[in-house]
C-alpha cells in the first residue's frame, strides 16, 4: 500500500509540474505567439498573439490546481499509510511529514503569485520546492524497498556523482530564470548570439534578484537577457560534460546492474536534453521542443538518484570480491606445500590439574544453570509429599539438560533411599540429590591416556543429529595435534548430506589426513580403509 501510495504521489507531483511549465511557458512574452523574442520589445504585440492560448492555458490552470490539491489529499493519506510500516517506519514518517510541509508551502507560494506574478524569485522558489517534492518522492520510493550501508569515504565516484546533481542544479535554475524572464529564445544564429560568438553582455541585470518584490517588475534590458542566455548555454554544455564523464565512469566499473541501468537512463537523459536544447534554440518558432527540455531536466535527476542510491546498495560477497588481494599477499596466505608443517609439543601449554568439582563447575555452566532452578525450590522445604512435587523434580531435572533416563534413575534412586520425611525436608533432599548427580558424573572423570604404539589408537565419536560431533571431531584433532601427535580421520558418517565435506573442512583446516568415501557408502569399509592407512 505504501509503495504503490508513494508511485502515485510521484505521478501527481510530475504531471502538476508538467502543467506549471505549460503554464510558465505560454505566458506573454515567450516564442510562438509573442514577437518580441529576437532582440525586439517583448510588449510590441498585437491582441491576436496574446489570445493564441486562452483556451489552452484556462484548461492548463484547472488541471494544475486539481492536481496540486489531488497531491496534497494523497500526501495526508501517504503520512497516515506510513504511521504502518513495519520496516522503515521512521524514515517513512518523517520524509513524508517533511514532503507535506514542502506542499503546503509550495501552494502558499502559489496563492500569492496568483496575486502578484510578476516577483520572478518567488516564482523560482515556487518551481524549485515542487521539484524538490517530486526527488525526495522518488527518493523515498527507492529508499524505502532497498538496504543501504553507510559509507564514509568520499572517493571519486561520489565526487562526480555529486558534481552531476550540483550541475544539473545549475542547469534547472537558468533554465527557469531564462524562461521567466523570457530569455530562451533571445539569441540567433546558434552557437552565436545575433552574428557575434560575445555579444553585450548585462551581467548585473541577468542577476537581479531583487526584481519584482517591490511590487514593480521592471523587465530586463536585451542584454541582461542574453547574459541569461549565456549562463545556459554554459549550464547545460557543463551538465552535459560531467554527466557523460559519470556514465563512462559508471559503465566499466564493477558496479551492481541496477546502477548502470541508471547511468544509461542518464545518458539518455543527457543526450535529449541537449538535442532539445540545440533545438529550440535552431528553431526558436517551436513551442514544444522548450517545453519537453524543461520537463526533461526534472527527470535527469532521476537518475542521479538512482546511482547514489544503489552505489550503497549491499552485495553478497563472492569468491571475486577477493581477487583484488595483492599478489605479495596472497603468496604469504598460501601454504607452502614444500615444507611439511610439523606439530610442536611446546606448543601446547599442559594446564594445572584440577579438581573435579572446579572441572564440572567451568564445563558443564549451562547444565548447571537449568539445575539452580531444582536445587533452590528446596530451599523452603516440602511440608506434605505428593506425586505432583517429585514430578515437577522430574521435569526440572529434564529440562536441565539432565537427560530422561538419568532422571528416572535419579528419582528411583530418591524414594528408595529416603523416607517420607526426608524427603519433605528440603536441606536433606537437597543434598541427597547433589549426591545422585555426583555419583553419575564421577564415572567420566577419566583421564585420556595414549599409550605409545604401532597400532593406532581409535577414538569413536558417535551422537545424535545435531550434538555437535564434526565440531567436537575437529577440535579434538586439533588438541591432540598441537600435543604432537599424529591424527587421522574418517568420515564413517556417510548417511546424513554434506558430512563428509564437513569433516573434510575441519582436515583442512588443520592439515590433518581425512579418509573418506562418497555419501551412501558402507561406514565399516570407512574405517577398515582408515585403519589400514
Amino acid at each position: 500500500m505504501f509503495k504503490k501510495l508513494t508511485l502515485l504521489c510521484i505521478f501527481l507531483c510530475f504531471f502538476s509540474i508538467v502543467a506549471g511549465t505549460y503554464l510558465t511557458l505560454s505566458e506573454p512574452g515567450h516564442c510562438p505567439e509573442w514577437a518580441g523574442c529576437s532582440a525586439v520589445d517583448i510588449f510590441n504585440v498585437t491582441e491576436a498573439k496574446s489570445n493564441q492560448f486562452a483556451i489552452d492555458r484556462n484548461l492548463a490552470k484547472s488541471v494544475h490546481y486539481y492536481l496540486l490539491w489531488l497531491l496534497v489529499f494523497s500526501l495526508m493519506v501517504l503520512m497516515i499509510v506510513s504511521c504502518r510500516q513495519d520496516k522503515f517506519k521512521l524514515l517513512a514518517v518523517s520524509v513524508s511529514s517533511s514532503i507535506f510541509v514542502l506542499t503546503i508551502l509550495q501552494t502558499v507560494l502559489g496563492i500569492w503569485l496568483a496575486q502578484m506574478p510578476n516577483i520572478p524569485l518567488i516564482s523560482i522558489v515556487h518551481w524549485g520546492l515542487g521539484l524538490i517534492v517530486f526527488w525526495i518522492l522518488f527518493w523515498l520510493y527507492i529508499r524505502t524497498q532497498i538496504e543501504v550501508f553507510e559509507d564514509k569515504a568520499v572517493n571519486g565516484f561520489v565526487f562526480l556523482v555529486g558534481l552531476c546533481t550540483v550541475a544539473l542544479c545549475l542547469q534547472i535554475f537558468w533554465s527557469a530564470w531564462s524562461s521567466l524572464h523570457f530569455a530562451l529564445s533571445t539569441c540567433l544564429d546558434f552557437p552565436k548570439c545575433n552574428g557575434y560568438w560575445w555579444p553585450e553582455l548585462d551581467f548585473p541585470g541577468a542577476l537581479n534578484l531583487m526584481n519584482g518584490l517591490s511590487g514593480v517588475y521592471e523587465s530586463p534590458s536585451l542584454p541582461a537577457r542574453i547574459s541569461i542566455n549565456r549562463f545556459l548555454l554554459l549550464s547545460v554544455s557543463f551538465c552535459f560534460i560531467v554527466n557523460l564523464a559519470l556514465v563512462l565512469t559508471t559503465l566499466p566499473a564493477r558496479k551492481t546492474k541496477a546502477v548502470k541501468i541508471s547511468a544509461i537512463f542518464l545518458a539518455i537523459f543527457s543526450i535529449l536534453d541537449l538535442t532539445l536544447y540545440i533545438g529550440f534554440n535552431l528553431a526558436p518558432e517551436l513551442f514544444w521542443p522548450k517545453f519537453a527540455f524543461l520537463c526533461l531536466s526534472s527527470l535527469a535527476m532521476l537518475p542521479l538518484i538512482g546511482i547514489s542510491l544503489f552505489n550503497h546498495k549491499p552485495e553478497h560477497r563472492t569468491n571475486d570480491s577477493f581477487s583484488s588481494i595483492p599478489s605479495e599477499l596472497a603468496a604469504e596466505l598460501e601454504p607452502d606445500s614444500a615444507h611439511e608443517i610439523k606439530p610442536r609439543a611446546d606448543d601446547y601449554q599442559k594446564p594445572a590439574p584440577e579438581s573435579l568439582y572446579l572441572r564440572l563447575k567451568s564445563q558443564l555452566s549451562h547444565t548447571r544453570n537449568g539445575l539452580n532452578k531444582v536445587l533452590t525450590n528446596f530451599a523452603g522445604g516440602q511440608k506434605q509429599l505428593s506425586s505432583d512435587f517429585l514430578a515437577d523434580i522430574e521435569a526440572d531435572l529434564i529440562m536441565a539438560d539432565v537427560g530422561i533416563d538419568a532422571t528416572a534413575e535419579i528419582i528411583n534412586r530418591l524414594t528408595q533411599s529416603l523416607d517420607k520425611k526426608q524427603l519433605a525436608d528440603g536441606d536433606t533432599l537437597s543434598q541427597a540429590l547433589k549426591q545422585e548427580l555426583l555419583n553419575l558424573l564421577k564415572p567420566c572423570d577419566e583421564t585420556l591416556h595414549i599409550a605409545k604404539s604401532d597400532k593406532p589408537f581409535v577414538i569413536l565419536v558417535i551422537g545424535v543429529n545435531g550434538a555437535g560431533k564434526t565440531t567436537t571431531i575437529g577440535k579434538l584433532a586439533k588438541r591432540l595435534q598441537i600435543q604432537g601427535y599424529s591424527v587421522m580421520l574418517a568420515a564413517g558418517d556417510t548417511f546424513r548430506a554434506a558430512a563428509v565435506e564437513q569433516l573434510q573442512t575441519w582436515g583442512e583446516r588443520n592439515q590433518i589426513q581425512v579418509v573418506a568415501q562418497h555419501t551412501g557408502a558402507d561406514s565399516a569399509s570407512v574405517i577398515f580403509d582408515g585403519l589400514q592407512s
